[in-house]
């Protein structure tokens, strides 16, 4: 049997379909998308696919008709014509300075320039751009496909730099406008990135700029879903489970729990991260691969100047203003948490009334993979100063053995090595470095569960036992206990066969660490 070859370090559509690698079909989307606009713009997290898409619309719009041999796409174009195709990718465009970007910009010209024998048409970047497009419209007689991979990396790469963005963004705004006025010359417009900057000319001047980013007909334009990961994906799959013996069902659930779970509209499609997929499928193991290739440099740096609880993002009620809006000087993190992939949709909720309809969703982690590259992009951030490979050694020794007195002293000393400079002395504050540091670790933890009278702080599910953990600062262990009774938290954990324990633990102002603890097993 030929073994089956998975894109790991390409993403060219062509290597892909000439050196025989494993294809998720998307070309009757493309052939949607093109047919039905002219101005598209696209948002999806880094390591989506976008660059392969980008490469899968250079081809098509090239004409070459023999890559798309047996694809949904040759059913549908009947007239295959060679446009001339500019297609640009501002993806090296990190640790940038005014001089950089120029100098990007000017050899992606040059390089177009000697693609169609034009000379060079002066020194300013837009007035060039939109004067090699207009010769090469005139000199092939055919309207110009421009595709703009990655626009956003520059500005993405300056975030934290105001005065140095400011001037990146003057650049770039000089370079794209011309797109605007040149319509009659241009066939498809396509522009890519993770973010949107309402400031870029992109989306201040391009009104007839379409974002397809939330439409539910384009969910599915990049990311597998659940249909293309069973049936386009299936041999996979049965290889994955063979090597790891597993059942075909076992191994779509451990994928689902590890690499689903992202939703791009309000139709909540599944999306599994390609990236991973592809990644675990040719290792036959499963791994944090979307996490492990690189955390974006601007989340550590909003990290390190916002502050940020993880908890606070495991549930976020809102309407699609609040994380869909552009990101410029980022107070919230919500939009730009969604836009990079760290948040997606969960749930959708409509209703109407005689005069308007009312829109919500709840964002939340979209996976396994994600909610632990999240925790541990804070965690490395926020407590870098503090060890952890000891506490993440007793937490998984507790998770083999149920041995709570064991890892509470690991608890212990890693408090003992926590900076005082971090230490904010509140309760609150224990609560989320707890939640944070042991979702790092992977535990399936969950914060301020509801119930009909209260929140808990913490449940902790562990493979015997579930654990409703309560925390206080400077109060018994009593109170602790007497709050998750009167307040019914074990109800939130009742449908579990599980072993159920109230655990109360109680944190000293004066030692900065925890002071005692109390676990009590309910009985049902």
């Amino acid at each position: 049997m030929e073994t089956r070859r998975y894109p790991v370090d390409t993403q060219t559509f062509s290597t892909i379909r000439e050196g025989n690698y494993v294809y998720v079909d998307k070309t009757d989307l493309v052939y949607k998308m093109t047919h039905d606009y002219r101005y598209v713009f696209l948002s999806r997290p880094r390591r989506f696919g976008k660059s392969l898409l980008c490469s899968t619309l250079d081809e098509y719009f090239n004409g070459n008709k023999d890559l798309f041999k047996g694809l949904k796409i040759d059913g549908l174009e009947k007239d295959w014509t060679k446009y001339p195709v500019i297609n640009l990718s501002f993806a090296s465009a990190k640790d940038v300075s005014e001089d950089s970007i120029n100098e990007i910009i000017d050899a992606m010209l040059r390089s177009v320039e000697k693609q169609f024998e034009v000379e060079r048409q002066g020194n300013d970047c837009g007035v060039r751009f939109k004067n090699l497009i207009i010769i090469i419209f005139k000199i092939t007689g055919k309207n110009v496909v421009v595709i703009i991979d990655e626009y956003d990396a520059a500005m993405l790469d300056t975030i934290n730099n105001d005065e140095l963005q400011e001037r990146i963004r003057a650049i770039q705004n000089k370079f794209f406008s011309p797109l605007k006025d040149l319509g009659k010359y241009i066939r498809f417009v396509f522009i890519t990135g993770i973010t949107k900057f309402s400031q870029m000319s992109i989306f201040s001047t391009l009104n007839n700029l379409q974002d397809i980013s939330l439409m539910a007909d384009f969910e599915t334009i990049c990311g597998i879903s659940l249909d293309e990961f069973l049936s386009q994906l299936k041999d996979g799959i049965l290889d994955f489970a063979d090597a790891n013996g597993y059942t075909f069902d076992e191994t779509v659930r451990y994928f689902k729990a590890k690499y689903d779970g992202y939703h791009f509209s309000h139709k909540m499609q599944d999306v599994f991260n390609p990236f991973s997929v592809i990644k675990a499928l040719n290792e036959k193991m499963f791994s944090d691969f979307w996490f492990n290739s690189g955390t974006p440099t601007a989340l550590l740096k909003l990290i390190s100047k916002l502050d940020i609880k993880m908890e606070d993002y495991e549930g976020v009620d809102c309407d699609s203003s609040r994380f869909n809006k552009p990101v410029e000087k980022v107070t919230d993190l919500v939009p730009f948490l969604f836009q990079s992939g760290y948040l997606t949709i969960k749930d959708y909720k409509s209703f109407t009334d005689e005069d308007n309809v009312f829109q919500t969703f709840t964002l939340g982690y979209p996976n396994g993979e994600v909610r632990m590259a999240f925790a541990n992009s804070l965690y490395t951030e926020y407590y870098k100063a503090t060890e952890n490979i000891a506490l993440r050694n007793a937490f998984i020794d507790f998770k083999i053995n149920d041995d709570l007195k064991k890892f509470i002293e690991a608890l212990k000393k890693f408090f003992r090595r926590f900076p005082f400079s971090l230490n904010n002395m509140n309760e609150k504050h224990y609560h989320s470095i707890l939640y944070t540091v042991l979702t790092s670790f992977g535990a399936d933890i969950s914060a301020n569960q509801e119930t009909a009278l209260g929140k808990s702080d913490l449940i902790l599910r562990m493979p015997k036992t579930i654990y409703v953990i309560e925390l206080k600062y400077d109060r018994s262990t009593d109170s602790a206990l007497d709050q998750i009774d009167d307040r019914d938290y074990v109800s939130a954990v009742l449908d579990s066969t599980k072993r159920i324990v109230k655990l109360a633990i109680k944190f000293s102002s004066k030692d900065r660490n925890i002071e005692s603890y109390e676990a009590v097993e309910e009985t049902v």
